[in-house]
């Protein structure tokens, strides 16, 4: 959701800039990588080790390299499929180290909080799912929705919830990771049912018969 309605924004705001790094051969997938070292050290050194305040200030500094990779990738050479990959598979390294740091410090901090173990590993399972049910359907050439829950509001809502943890907010943290958890699991529903509705739909145009269909 915050990506579909921030990106314009975000692009006029970046694009000059970003024109600047292409100038002085600063690349894509160099930001990229740089974003992604950056921020899993941030979130095993800090959330790891129950720094939780500290940790999402780092690691949000640390995401605003994957909204200047993009623009520099469109100020350079438009981007490239092997681009996309790289930043792709950055994007789920980041976010399985950021929750697995989070589940080791929870581990270590709170035992005994059953119920936040559980939907950390469901945030870890599920964010992953999420973005493997875009990329298949992409990948099979289905249409789907964006979704409730895209990567950019489960970082927000994950680095919130640490930060108030780490003030002290009582349950800030369970709060945000159910809402991530569910709004997850209703963003992979959306995708799975939007794919078939865009599969039936086809098969309807071309006159096929959708008996055994899967």
């Amino acid at each position: 959701m915050l990506s579909e309605f921030g990106r314009s924004g975000v692009t006029k705001v970046a694009h000059p800039f970003a024109t600047f790094l292409v100038r002085i051969g600063v690349t894509a997938n160099g930001i990229t990588l740089a974003g992604l070292l950056l921020t899993c050290a941030a979130a095993v050194a800090l959330f790891g080790n129950g720094h939780l305040v500290a940790g999402a200030i780092v690691i949000a500094l640390c995401t605003l390299l994957d909204l200047v990779d993009g623009a520099v990738a469109r100020a350079g050479d438009g981007g490239s499929p092997y681009g996309a990959l790289v930043d792709a598979v950055s994007d789920r390294v980041a976010d399985g180290v950021i929750l697995a740091s989070l589940l080791w410090w929870l581990v270590d901090a709170e035992p005994d909080n059953k119920y936040a173990l559980g939907m950390l590993l469901a945030c870890l399972v599920l964010s992953q799912v999420v973005s493997y049910s875009k990329a298949r359907a992409d990948a099979g050439g289905l249409r789907t929705p964006g979704g409730l829950m895209e990567r950019a509001d489960r970082l927000v809502l994950i680095l919130l919830g640490a930060g108030l943890e780490g003030l002290g907010v009582p349950w800030a943290l369970e709060v945000a990771i159910t809402v991530v958890a569910v709004g997850s699991l209703i963003t992979v529903l959306q995708r799975v049912w939007g794919g078939r509705a865009d599969h039936l739909g086809r098969l309807d145009r071309l006159g096929s018969p959708t008996a055994g269909d899967r």
